[in-house]
């Protein structure tokens, strides 16, 4: 069977075409409310099996991770590079996360809470009451800075600034046409042209990094040094080339993701005032200057930012490729099948949750969802590799945003492909109403307490 032996298939005219790349929620949403769990679409000359539930959802990534290869390989490797995660498969793919997974452990980020804190506070410091800013500046700063500094440990200074210049100038040239049309990536193609010149800019900066970093040693304990330190199976070294294209993916995808998440909640921040009540009473009932560590764990707070990340889904679709004949919903799709789980459509299903559109942290605090209801950095064995430290970011930062700054929205926002990701379009404006001493001591005034506090992602 192949996916368009599926019982319901659609194949979109260039008008729907155009909204599901442009418009995500709305034809993931009609394609859920229409066709149920699964269906079988036909987009750019190829097919691809929607799966648009949460038990979809569970059966694609409960299945044997050797049955899948990476999704769109040849063409994402077009943009990250031959040597990125994103395109390694199999026993290649298993290795480079071992290999990465220890500094990305909860143990190692943990000491980058009281560094998150500063960084915040120096990119927040040039706001003044009474203007109006586009949050998602000052969020992917903040982002940026924190990326390089656990990637790198914070050496190096002024290639770390130099390395900020050229992450931004590399994110800024990152277009949704590039991304899904391959056929686009030419020289005569402008676009494409300001991308390749930033991409080689990023390439440059990191071979710099890299006899910085030979010169002093090489081998540390941070990203950077594993990917030094690591050996094929031959016993060689890890390629340059490898160790390049995998460190610009982690930076590209690890800072847009984290910022756009914390512009996200800001967003909602600003438009629900009694929610900023309540988590500022959470936050400071164990006083203004409570460890980081102990204030991620605390339950409002974790509620504010799983229900962003839900409301806001960064990444729509979570993609794979069929190696071995996959049992989905009682069809056998064959090797070579595009499926797609829709993590949009499950994070707006109603039976999941009701009132799908409105932003309720509480819904966090009634119950706890699994990771095929809840999956905003994936699922499976491609999970993104990064979650626990995006995470602990995103809730230390915000914690530090609204303990010391009154704001609101300034404008109504709506979401639009910025890459593979989504974004808001015009930056989230917050009108900044006043900066604020932390209050004393209170108790939190919480509508509903959790069943047990959401651990980090």
């Amino acid at each position: 069977m192949s996916p368009m032996d599926l019982p319901q298939s659609i194949r979109f005219s260039p008008w729907q075409l155009w909204r599901y790349f442009r418009e995500p929620m709305a034809m993931h949403n009609w394609l859920r409310e229409r066709y149920g769990e699964i269906v079988s679409l036909h987009l750019e000359g190829q097919d691809y099996v929607a799966v648009l539930t949460a038990e979809g959802a569970r059966q694609v990534f409960s299945a044997d991770p050797a049955g899948y290869e990476a999704f769109w390989k040849t063409d994402i490797a077009g943009l990250s590079g031959p040597g990125s995660l994103w395109v390694l498969d199999g026993a290649k793919h298993r290795r480079e996360r071992q290999l990465l997974s220890p500094a990305f452990h909860t143990r190692h980020f943990h000491a980058y809470g009281e560094i998150i804190r500063q960084l915040t506070r120096c990119h927040l410091d040039p706001w003044q009451p009474g203007q109006t800013v586009r949050a998602i500046d000052t969020t992917l700063a903040i982002s940026r800075d924190v990326i390089l500094h656990f990637l790198f440990g914070g050496q190096e200074d002024e290639l770390m600034r130099e390395g900020s210049v050229v992450l931004e100038a590399l994110w800024r040239t990152v277009h949704p046409l590039i991304v899904f049309f391959p056929k686009l990536r030419r020289r005569w193609f402008p676009i494409w042209r300001r991308y390749a010149r930033a991409r080689a800019e990023m390439y440059a900066w990191l071979d710099r990094l890299l006899v910085a970093r030979r010169a002093r040693g090489g081998e540390t304990d941070d990203v950077l040094g594993r990917l030094l330190a690591a050996r094929g199976e031959d016993g060689n070294p890890m390629p340059d080339a490898a160790i390049r294209d995998e460190l610009s993916t982690i930076l590209l995808a690890g800072h847009e993701t984290t910022a756009t998440a914390l512009a996200w909640a800001l967003y909602e921040l600003g438009r629900h005032p009694a929610a900023v009540q309540k988590l500022r009473a959470e936050l400071e009932s164990p006083g203004p200057v409570a460890d980081p560590g102990s204030i991620v764990t605390l339950p409002y707070l974790s509620a504010v930012c799983n229900e962003a990340m839900r409301l806001h889904t960064l990444v729509p679709e979570v993609p794979r490729v069929v190696a071995a004949p996959l049992e989905l919903f009682g069809h056998t799709l064959p090797v070579g099948s595009s499926v797609v789980v829709s993590a949009m459509s499950v994070h707006h299903d109603p039976e999941l949750y009701p009132q799908p559109d409105q932003f309720i942290p509480e819904r966090f605090l009634r119950r706890s969802y699994t990771p095929s209801e809840f999956l905003p950095f994936g699922g499976g064995h491609r999970r993104c590799l990064g979650a626990g430290i995006s995470d602990y970011e995103l809730r230390t930062a915000l914690a530090e945003i609204i303990t010391h700054w009154e704001f609101e929205a300034a404008a109504v926002e709506r979401e639009i492909r910025h890459d593979i990701a989504m974004g808001p379009k015009y930056g989230v404006p917050l009108r900044i109403k006043a900066r604020r001493q932390p209050g004393p001591k209170v108790e939190p005034a919480l509508s509903a307490q959790p069943e047990r506090a959401p651990a980090l992602v």
